[in-house]
């Protein structure tokens, strides 16, 4: 009884905490990255993602600039919506518009990120300008956590049974970064993560804030690789407080 109220209030003061951590399995690529034609098994070992390439034959100090595209959901599985299922989930449609917001949610981060001091690269609106490189980004999976209190198993619409025991957040996301001037491919990345510890927003009971968590450590980590010679090494945060 006392361990539960504490925890309760915990919650409730909004003072929980989440540890980000590596997915214990890569995601597979989409036609996202598939189109690229890199390959999408490979890895740079400084860098904290499940995928990374580069086209070393590129000379990377040319470029001054960089242009950032919206974000896409283009390529979720939509129909995995049941995996979020909760008083604020309760259809795809709703999925959608929380995966939509997540994703305008990275775009800002992304911009943020590459605005702030010690860049090399500018942050500029035009993607056909010279010496600038385009780095489109595409959420691949996103699970949003289930409050507490949903456990066993849940009718949802269309008849179908879901384990509503609560639920770990999960993102996936993966990037191609581009010379503006020839379309050409010079970079991918790609990496899945989720959290130990979840918060619960009483507002809509859902933990929408740590999945924003994610992408907003991704954010940061995508600026210092494409900043520092497009690939430095990047240590990736494993514990970062709300």
């Amino acid at each position: 009884m006392t361990i539960r109220y504490y925890s309760a209030a915990f919650l409730f003061l909004g003072l929980a905490s989440c540890s980000l951590q590596k997915s214990t399995t890569s995601a597979p690529p989409t036609a996202f990255l598939v189109a690229t034609g890199a390959n999408t098994s490979g890895k740079i070992g400084r860098l904290p993602f499940d995928h990374s390439w580069k086209n070393e034959a590129v000379n990377i100090s040319k470029y001054s600039h960089i242009a950032i595209r919206q974000v896409s959901t283009a390529y979720l599985h939509k129909e995995q919506w049941k995996d979020s299922y909760s008083a604020d989930i309760t259809s795809s449609a709703s999925y959608v518009k929380h995966c939509n917001e997540l994703a305008s949610y990275f775009s800002s981060a992304l911009k943020r990120s590459f605005s702030g001091p010690g860049g090399r690269l500018a942050l500029t609106d035009s993607s056909s300008g010279p010496n600038t490189l385009i780095l489109e980004v595409a959420l691949s999976e996103v699970t949003f956590g289930r409050p507490e209190g949903y456990v066993g198993a849940m009718a949802v619409p269309g008849g179908s049974i879901v384990n509503a025991a609560a639920a770990s957040p999960m993102v996936a996301f993966e990037a191609r970064i581009k010379d503006s001037a020839t379309g050409k491919v010079i970079a991918t990345i790609s990496d899945r993560r989720g959290t130990r510890f979840k918060i619960v927003d009483f507002n809509q009971l859902t933990y929408t804030k740590a999945n924003e968590e994610i992408c907003g450590e991704w954010s940061q980590h995508l600026m210092q690789a494409a900043n520092k010679e497009l690939f430095p090494k990047v240590k990736r945060t494993w514990f970062t407080p709300f």
